[in-house]
Formats: structure tokens, C-alpha cells, sequence
């Protein structure tokens, strides 16, 4: 018998004694409401929000708005109450994007001046940098403290260059476990140089092939980003980190206690030399250019049916906006951004509507339609740092994100493993999180439409679990996450990703399924409570 089935065989058997002490736990009024989701509606929604004339819904575009427009003037006609600023369903937030001057960018070493794209490029942009810097060489700039690694130990970095090999350099022998962005038990040197107040980061080629510098010699590195800025693991880079060329590291140490080709050939072989500081100086200037948005999310309540228990919350999410490219592929250059995340926005919708038709749960529900989620979470940082309720209330956040594909056969992912069956929908956080929601959800699919719960990333070495996704500055706060998808497919982030490659019908049962599983987690008799221990993957953020 396989993990899952012994996972769900010991929740059923946990659900099942509290099904035969209390009773059913879906009513059926709530059953009936849930049941009037359906496909055709669904296919509607999914068709407009991933057409063509929305070009994607990038943050900020007017394609976004149009989606959001279409998603007001329904939450309008349902009769949610707007909960976004000054009595609006908009909840807006200011973004910064800002760019390098490329022209008057440059380099000064030992009076030679060195230019941007062809000796040297920036991997990471904090602010703008101007001056001249002492330099401090600090090998591969790692910090893991159970291991006593710290390059950066009795060396004063402040207002200074951090030097180190990278971008891809490690400790000789030492590998580090990597969860998406998260390095566990470790600190890399961008963020390590920040936290010590040096001035940024240069780093000695290391691993970088002619190809890789021919192609980042094209690219332009900005910051787009909230201001203030909303800590999570998904916050833009704390520090500017500069890659050198060969030559341009060869004449920053030129002179120095070690030549610049001796130390790649050290970075090569992984023998760093100790931390020392550089007799020279170097020279920066990287002026910038800031353009000011103000994208939002759109942002809704249905008011609970408890005096008491209203004034705590379910979130349900999904994120409106698209990964939206530039390359054109196959002659496509439209990026629809159908599964990702038409089909969760839409599924929302449906959800949110039928919710004011249903018997009021005891507690209130926020529903949000979230921007920014493909290039920094920015909605729903912004949600959690600024939030409309006391952020303490918010019992249980629901995630609602790509849940159009399936394995059927005959359909385009019907030999794609990273996709869930037929009936099945990847369950991602009770498993981790709490005994006693998990119990819960489990006995309210048994109760209804029996989908299969695939366990697959419910398990905290997952990075679906943490910390890719859109719930992961809820997590961050201590908030219990439950997140719905049906995966990963070779149409994710590419012009492919369109409507006709995904099941409206499935998507109605998953729909359907989260009604029901947010109308008895917002009339629970108990908050929903976190009752595991977080991970210590997880980072926490007031």
C-alpha cells in the first residue's frame, strides 16, 4: 500500500469516528449551493480571462484591468461587500521599477574605467550604487551555522564590496539542501553582505561558460518591486551583486596577495584562500531610474453569521495576473496564461458568487484576486502587510492556483506525470500543517464528491509546500494554508498555456470541492488552527 492510501485510510478512519459522534458536516443546502457550480460557467469565465484581448493579464496592464473590471462587476451584481480602500474592491499598492542607466553605468579600477555588458554585469539590483569602495574578499561567501562556516567572521564589511566567487560557488564538499528559493540551514553572500551592512556584492567568474556571459551580457537587470517593501522569501534582492568578466577580475586583483587567475583556478578546485581586504579600491557608479505603478488586487468579504465568529476569516485566493513573455514561440506571442491562473481566477469567481446564495457560515470569507504573484508575490505580500482585517483573525488562507489540467485520456497531459488524474487534485498544507483540518477535509469529500486528494506535495520537502506559492507570506505569519492544483505541465509559462488544453469539467468538481471545504472551515465549531509544528524551512515574518 502506497503512502497516500495509508495517509488517507488513517484520516478516514480519524473522520470517520467524528462523522459517527456528530453526525454529517455538509448540509444539504450548502451541497445544493455548491452543486449549481458549474462547467459551462466556468468555461465562460475561463475563455474571457485567457483570451487573446487580454493579452496575458500582466501586472500592470490593461489587460489586468479588463479581467478585474470583469470580476468586479460580478462580485457587484452578487452583492459582496467591497473591502479594498476607500469602499472600493480595489486594494492598491505602490511598485517601484527601476532600471540601470545603462550609458553612464561603469567600473573604475586602478584608473581604468570598465563598462557594463561587456566586463561586467549585474545579477542583483538593491539600489542605486555610487562611490568608491574598499573590497573584501570573503571566498565563497557561504555562512551555515551548524557547520561553522563563516567566511565573513572577524572581518568589518560595512560600507564595503563584498568579493566572492559565484554565483554558483560552495563550500568545498559541503552540499546545501535547496527548497526552491529557500537554502536550509544556509545564508548565500547577497543576502549575508546585506545583513552586515556591506555596500553590495562582486563576484569572480565561477562556473560560467562563454555562452551563459554571451547571453547575460544582453540582459538587463532592474528591480520591480513594493515600496515599502513586505519581507518574505520572495522579496527582491537585498543587495546589488556585480558578476565580473575574466579580464575585469584579473585587474581588480592584479597586484593583490593573490592573482586573478590563481584565484579562479582556487574558486575552480573549491580551495579558498582566508577572508583579506584588498589594497585597492574600486570605483562604482550605477545611476538608476525609478518608474512608479500602482497595481492592486481586487478584494471582497462575505460577511459571517456568528457576532462572535464573524470577526474571524477564511481567505480564499487566486492570483488574476499571467506570466507574460516577450519571445514569441511557434508563432505564438500571446502568453494567455490560461491554467496559470485563468482557471483559478475563474473557479473563485464561481465560488464567490454562490457563497452569498448558500446558508452564512459562522465566519467571514475574503475573497482575492491577487496581481503580481509571477514577479514577486506582490499582492499578497501587500495583503498580509497591509491587511484589511487584524491579520491574527485570518483562521485558514485557501490557495487556489492552476486547476484546469488533467490525465485523462485523449487530453494534452494525459502523459504528463507532474498533472493529477482524472479525478484527482494535488492537496497541499493540511497534511503538514493540522491533524484536525486535514480530518476535516477529508470528511467533507468523503461526505461529497469523493476526489481523489493527491498527497504528492503535501510534505514539507515540497517545494509547492514552501515556498512556491502564493500562500507563502500567510505561512510566513504563522497562517494555516491549504492549497489546490493539478500541477505542472510543458505549457507553464509558455504561449501554450490557452483554454482549449484544459477540463472545465474537472475544474467544476475541484470548484465544487473548495465550496464546500471553505463553508465548513468558516462554520466550524473550533478555529482552524495550525496544530503541527511549522517547519523549519519555512521562514517567519511579523
Amino acid at each position: 500500500m502506497n503512502r497516500r492510501n495509508v495517509h488517507l485510510l488513517a484520516v478516514l478512519a480519524f473522520a470517520g469516528s467524528l462523522i459517527h459522534a456528530q453526525g454529517r458536516v455538509l448540509p444539504d443546502q450548502v451541497r445544493t449551493t455548491a452543486d449549481r457550480i458549474t462547467a459551462d460557467q466556468l468555461k465562460r469565465d475561463l475563455d474571457f480571462l485567457a483570451s487573446d484581448e487580454l493579452l496575458g493579464r500582466n501586472t500592470p496592464s490593461p489587460g489586468f484591468d479588463k479581467a478585474a473590471e470583469y470580476i468586479v462587476a460580478r462580485l457587484t451584481k452578487a452583492g459582496l461587500k467591497p473591502l479594498g480602500d476607500e469602499g472600493t474592491f480595489y486594494q492598491r499598492y505602490e511598485m517601484h521599477n527601476t532600471q540601470i542607466e545603462t550609458a553612464a553605468a561603469g567600473l573604475e579600477i586602478d584608473g581604468k574605467r570598465f563598462a557594463l555588458g561587456s566586463d561586467f554585469v549585474v545579477r542583483s539590483l538593491a539600489a542605486s550604487l555610487s562611490g568608491t569602495f574598499p573590497v573584501v574578499y570573503v571566498g565563497h561567501g557561504w555562512t551555515i551555522p551548524a557547520k561553522n562556516i563563516d567566511p565573513f567572521a572577524g572581518v568589518d564589511l560595512k560600507g564595503k564590496l563584498v568579493l566572492a566567487h559565484g554565483p554558483r560557488a560552495l563550500p568545498k564538499g559541503i552540499e546545501i539542501q535547496q527548497i526552491g528559493r529557500i537554502t536550509v540551514g544556509a545564508t548565500n553572500v547577497v543576502a549575508e553582505a546585506a545583513r552586515r551592512g556591506a555596500a553590495g556584492v562582486i563576484f569572480i567568474p565561477h562556473g560560467v561558460s562563454d555562452e551563459a556571459w554571451s547571453e547575460m551580457r544582453t540582459q538587463t537587470v532592474g528591480r520591480r518591486e513594493l515600496v515599502p517593501p513586505v519581507p518574505s522569501v520572495y522579496a527582491a534582492a537585498p543587495s546589488t551583486a556585480l558578476l565580473l568578466s575574466r579580464a575585469t577580475a584579473e585587474a581588480l586583483l592584479a597586484g593583490e596577495r593573490i592573482s586573478g587567475a590563481e584565484m579562479m583556478g582556487l574558486g575552480t578546485t573549491a580551495d579558498y584562500p582566508p577572508s583579506f581586504e584588498l589594497s585597492k579600491r574600486v570605483s562604482v557608479s550605477l545611476p538608476v531610474r525609478t518608474t512608479v505603478h500602482r497595481p492592486y488586487n481586487v478584494v471582497a468579504l462575505i460577511e459571517g453569521s456568528d457576532p462572535v465568529l464573524k470577526n474571524e476569516y477564511i481567505t480564499i485566493e487566486s492570483h488574476l495576473d499571467g506570466a507574460v513573455s516577450t519571445p514569441a514561440v511557434k508563432g505564438d506571442g500571446i502568453y494567455n496564461s490560461a491554467d496559470d491562473n485563468a482557471s483559478g481566477s475563474a473557479a473563485n469567481l464561481s465560488i464567490a458568487e454562490l457563497m452569498t446564495t448558500a446558508p452564512r457560515a459562522k465566519r467571514s470569507m475574503i475573497f482575492i484576486w491577487d496581481s503580481g504573484e509571477e514577479q514577486g508575490l506582490w499582492g499578497t505580500r501587500h495583503f498580509v502587510g497591509n491587511p484589511p482585517v487584524p491579520l491574527e483573525r485570518i483562521v485558514a488562507h485557501i490557495n487556489i492556483d492552476m486547476i484546469g489540467a488533467t490525465r485523462a485520456p485523449g487530453s494534452p497531459d494525459a502523459a504528463e506525470s507532474r498533472v493529477t488524474a482524472a479525478n484527482d487534485v494535488l492537496l497541499i498544507g493540511p497534511g503538514v500543517l493540522s491533524r484536525s483540518v486535514d480530518a476535516l477535509l477529508e470528511r467533507v469529500n468523503s461526505e461529497y464528491l469523493k476526489i481523489g486528494f493527491d498527497r504528492s506535495w503535501d510534505k514539507p520537502e515540497s517545494e509547492f509546500f514552501y515556498p512556491r506559492t502564493d500562500a507563502g507570506p500567510f505561512l510566513e505569519r504563522g497562517i494555516l494554508t491549504v492549497g489546490f492544483t493539478t500541477g505542472i505541465h510543458d505549457r507553464y509559462h509558455l504561449p501554450s498555456d490557452e483554454a482549449a488544453a484544459l477540463d472545465p469539467k474537472k475544474m467544476e468538481r475541484i470548484a465544487r470541492t473548495i465550496f464546500a471545504s471553505a463553508w465548513v472551515l468558516a462554520d466550524a465549531a473550533e478555529r482552524p488552527r495550525i496544530d503541527q509544528p511549522i517547519p523549519s524551512t519555512v521562514l517567519r515574518f511579523k
